[in-house]
């Protein structure tokens, strides 16, 4: 029986005596083959993860194109227009409409003791126009900050007239004359 010792000694001598017979030739041939695993560990590798990165985003880039082809039909001149037309209250809001131009007269301290109010129907403009006009007396940023809550509060109101007269230059208090208008949708 053989000792495996002796195999070990066996191979290393005919490795030597390969290596022997090779000469600088085959030297250089080794010593490229390590240089081209090397490089094929140092240099590829990165580039296979790249590869990997770029496919991943291949791949993302193709299910939003897919995502992208599946979205409906862009809305047609029609529909945008009755989009357009949804927005603006109806008359029938013109009561809690009312209710918030005069809570923004209440927050900021103003009194609204009348008003002069018209409806205007033209029959090819597919809105109403509900004219406001509104006396007021307080100061300026009482005013100002009471045209600002309406117009932040009802978005289909419009400011069409600001008149401020002050009695005397060392009044305080303005009168002002404030017109809105709101445009509303046809029932």
């Amino acid at each position: 029986m053989r000792r495996p010792l002796g195999n070990t000694k066996r191979l290393s001598w005919t490795l030597k005596r390969a290596l022997v017979r090779l000469r600088w030739p085959g030297f250089a041939g080794a010593a490229l083959l390590v240089v081209a695993a090397g490089f094929a560990w140092f240099a590829l590798q990165p580039a296979r993860q790249q590869l990997r990165l770029l496919e991943t985003q291949r791949a993302d880039l193709s299910a939003r194109d897919k995502a992208h082809a599946q979205r409906p039909e862009p809305p047609t001149q029609r529909s945008q227009l009755a989009n357009f037309y949804a927005f603006f209250p109806t008359t029938a809001a013109v009561p809690e409409l009312l209710g918030k131009i005069q809570r923004a007269a209440q927050r900021n301290d103003l009194m609204l003791a009348k008003g002069e109010y018209k409806l205007t129907q033209e029959r090819d403009f597919h809105l109403s126009s509900y004219q406001i006009t509104l006396p007021v007396m307080g100061g300026y940023g009482q005013v100002r900050g009471f045209v600002n809550d309406v117009l932040d509060a009802v978005p289909a109101a419009a400011l069409e007239e600001l008149t401020l007269k002050r009695e005397a230059v060392h009044d305080d208090a303005l009168e002002a004359r404030v017109r809105f208008t709101l445009f509303l949708g046809r029932e």
